[in-house]
């Protein structure tokens, strides 16, 4: 039996009269703008149809390698069925009969970032090719039933060649001037002043101080909903063939820290082995104790910002910073009293890893 995942403002849960405001992680914004909507309707038209092909367009350097990234990590965090995250750039474009070979039959999410080089330097013999394994990629080898959703980026409207751009969703990163007409002509002329207001956030929110800037969602009747620029959100068009409408979206590091799954995919780790238990022996046999490797990795994850310690751990550190901020002692009094010294040592030649 398919199951059909609730969200989907474009029809029975669009809002009746101003939009409403909700708060994610702490961080208030408008509830239509959601990120987290838009990934459960990719999940809902996935379950509907074999392939759903995305775009992303936009120039450089505006968000649109990490809003993929954020969405393929909600598909496969809230879908009801696995989905295998594979990301591509030129050398895998170039060569995608070898590529798509090599994929697993298994429910995929394909990223295929910056392609709009394949006008300029592809031949027409490897756009063929690449035409046509993308006409077929749903039937991977031994795969039934395979679901594909296909995301591609790109800088500008034209930027591939038409059968590429081939899409059921449109999502835009940013407006340049000479881009007008031709985003018009793509999202549809009763979008137009969407286009003008999502290219006046991404000016207002860059031009701004950095680190303080913003861009306001004006929600009308005086109100307004001001979003911090990457703090954690920007600005995006969302387009189906049902409507269009402005979206907000963060890093997916924000939403979740910590996923193995994207981790390994967007390359956040060299791990040349892929395996992580054959690491993890690895270490023991070589620190001989397993408590070792997990207080290492608490103390790597606090140090980008992530507390796994006991929460026992965690109320002692919100005591110590409570009498900081008292001015009742310091962390260096403390350390003095417990005989806490920094430590010197290096990585020995048997404790190097896979030796």
């Amino acid at each position: 039996m398919i199951e059909y995942i609730q969200a989907n403002y474009f029809e029975a849960q669009k809002p009746i009269g101003k939009p409403s405001v909700i708060t994610w992680n702490g961080v208030r914004m408008v509830r239509s703008h959601s990120i987290q909507a838009v990934a459960r309707e990719i999940i809902n038209m996935s379950t509907n149809q074999e392939m759903v092909s995305i775009n992303a367009i936009g120039k450089q350097s505006t968000g649109k390698t990490e809003l993929l990234k954020t969405i393929s990590h909600l598909v496969h965090k809230h879908a009801k069925i696995p989905y295998q995250i594979s990301y591509f750039g030129k050398e895998e474009m170039l060569n995608l009969e070898e590529t798509v070979s090599s994929l697993k039959p298994i429910n995929q999410i394909l990223i295929f970032d910056d392609i709009a080089f394949l006008k300029a330097s592809a031949t027409n013999k490897q756009i063929d090719q690449i035409q046509q394994v993308l006409s077929v990629i749903r039937h991977l080898p031994g795969g039934t039933d395979v679901k594909i959703i296909l995301m591609k980026s790109f800088q500008y409207t034209k930027a591939i060649p038409p059968f590429l751009r081939q899409n059921d969703i449109t999502f835009v990163s940013s407006v340049d001037d000479n881009e007008i007409d031709n985003l018009t002509v793509l999202l549809g002329k009763k979008y137009y002043s969407k286009i003008n207001q999502l290219k006046f956030l991404r000016a207002q929110g860059s031009m701004g101080e950095e680190g303080k800037s913003n861009f306001v969602f004006d929600m009308g009747g005086g109100k307004k909903v001001i979003y911090g620029w990457q703090r954690p959100f920007l600005p995006f068009l969302y387009k189906t063939g049902v409507g269009c409408r402005l979206i907000v979206s963060p890093l997916r590091t924000w939403i979740d820290p910590i996923c193995n799954e994207c981790a390994c995919v967007h390359k956040e780790t060299k791990d040349k082995t892929g395996d992580v238990k054959q690491v993890i022996d690895d270490f023991i046999s070589k620190f001989k104790d397993g408590n070792v490797i997990r207080t290492a990795v608490k103390i790597k994850l606090i140090q980008q910002g992530i507390n796994c310690f006991s929460p026992r751990i965690v109320q002692a550190v919100k005591y110590i910073e409570r009498m900081q901020q008292e001015r009742l002692v310091s962390t260096e009094s403390l350390a003095s009293a417990l005989e806490l010294t920094p430590t010197k040592t290096l990585l020995f030649p048997d404790k190097q890893p896979f030796n």
